[in-house]
């Protein structure tokens, strides 16, 4: 991430991680794909979509235990 580029913080529940990988599941599955979208919103798309699982996965483990 570029060091110019702002950086936030968000409280979110375990549903709402579940909702937006859900919708950014959706968005890959009907993105447009270059030229009327940039190819490095797909990159960071798949970026989103790997740190949201984790999250998902990191939630089960930790409420087994």
């Amino acid at each position: 991430m570029d060091e110019n580029t702002p950086s936030y913080n968000l409280d979110l529940d375990i549903e709402d991680i579940h909702l937006l990988y859900q919708c950014v599941c959706k968005r890959i599955e009907t993105w447009e794909g270059y030229p009327a979208r940039h190819p490095m919103e797909q990159e960071h798309l798949a970026y989103l979509k790997n740190w949201l699982y984790r999250l998902i996965l990191e939630h089960k483990f930790d409420s087994t235990q």
